[in-house]
């Protein structure tokens, strides 16, 4: 009760306006470069907008009930519950996956939990291969884990290293490791639009994705395809829909410590476990985020073909901006830039 009722006082009247946010989504819209919702929280307001279709075929609006595939935000999801599991006692981030995953190659037994969350592991990116066909988590990993024949470890932005981590939370939990998300994260924070995408069940408001890659580059009229990926064999890399206001409810649970504590919020999910900044990322690697010192602000990304998802934050999460998309026509960081950084 205690958390519905600050979740009701801090989730202020939506706001629907030709402010230059709106004026901003419009114009990337009409250049064909926007395609998805938005949710802009400046600490006192929140704006919501809703822009294109959701099934460009059937000419099926967009709007507040719209699940979008997150792409790597699930990496959040999958961070948080490692993190609860490791304030439980049942997981040390030192703790290496032979422990875990005894059918590991050789090799990769000595990969440490820190190491996957932080995409320090050595391990190889996974071949289109692996989610082209349909994989169970057992046998993607069989097939696709796999030392980088390169011996220097280094940074590596890989899926990878979250699929091993969704073994590892089954192994923890002895449950499916979608189970344990439900159980751990969606059920308690009653986000009711959000859960696994399952290619063989028809999920209800759930958009279609559309790609070119054309990232704000394109023209308006460019031919778009429809996805023909597995995403539900990403796991806990990228196997999660859900929405704006959904995501909202969780960055909120994170800010008032309703499912980790202040600790761990503030040393493990908040601060960079490294000191390398990944350009493309914009940030240093926390448990969670990508912190941006040059900004000073957390992002979190992710891409799926045509699935396309940003959030921007700052510390005391009181500045914040989730960007949902179905296509890859838009550049959503600079985008996000424009929305956040010139607030």
């Amino acid at each position: 009760m205690k958390f519905s009722l600050l979740l009701f006082l801090v989730f202020p009247l939506i706001l629907f306006g030709q402010n230059d946010i709106q004026k901003i989504i419009d114009q990337e819209y009409e250049k064909g470069h926007f395609n998805g919702s938005v949710l802009y929280f400046d600490g006192k307001q929140t704006q919501k907008i809703n822009k294109g279709f959701s099934n460009i075929q059937f000419v099926v609006e967009i709007n507040d009930r719209t699940r979008f595939p997150i792409a790597s935000i699930t990496k959040l999801f999958t961070s948080l519950a490692i993190l609860q599991l490791e304030e439980k006692g049942l997981i040390d981030f030192e703790d290496t996956l032979g422990k875990f995953i005894p059918e590991l190659p050789e090799n990769c037994k000595n990969i440490s939990i820190q190491d996957l969350l932080t995409h320090y592991s050595g391990l190889e990116n996974e071949p289109i291969k692996a989610v082209v066909n349909k994989y169970s988590l057992d046998n993607y990993i069989k097939d696709f884990v796999k030392k980088s024949s390169n011996d220097t470890v280094k940074f590596n932005y890989n899926n990878v290293d979250f699929v091993l981590l969704s073994k590892v939370i089954e192994y923890i939990t002895k449950k499916e490791f979608s189970k344990s998300i439900e159980d751990l994260i969606i059920i308690p924070l009653k986000l009711e639009n959000t859960g696994f995408v399952i290619e063989n069940e028809i999920i209800k408001h759930l958009a279609y994705g559309y790609h070119n890659y054309s990232f704000g580059e394109g023209e308006k009229d460019e031919p778009l395809f429809n996805d023909r990926r597995y995403i539900s064999n990403y796991f806990g890399a990228g196997g999660i829909y859900s929405t704006t206001e959904d995501l909202y409810k969780l960055l909120l649970a994170i800010k008032n410590n309703v499912l980790i504590s202040e600790n761990s919020k503030n040393n493990f999910l908040l601060k960079p476990q490294t000191n390398e900044y990944v350009d493309w990322l914009s940030g240093k690697p926390t448990f969670g985020f990508y912190y941006d010192d040059k900004t000073n602000v957390y992002r979190r990304s992710g891409s799926i073909d045509g699935f396309n998802s940003e959030i921007m934050l700052n510390k005391n999460f009181d500045k914040i901006l989730i960007i949902l998309c179905n296509t890859d026509t838009a550049d959503l960081q600079n985008l996000a830039n424009r929305i956040y950084l010139v607030k």
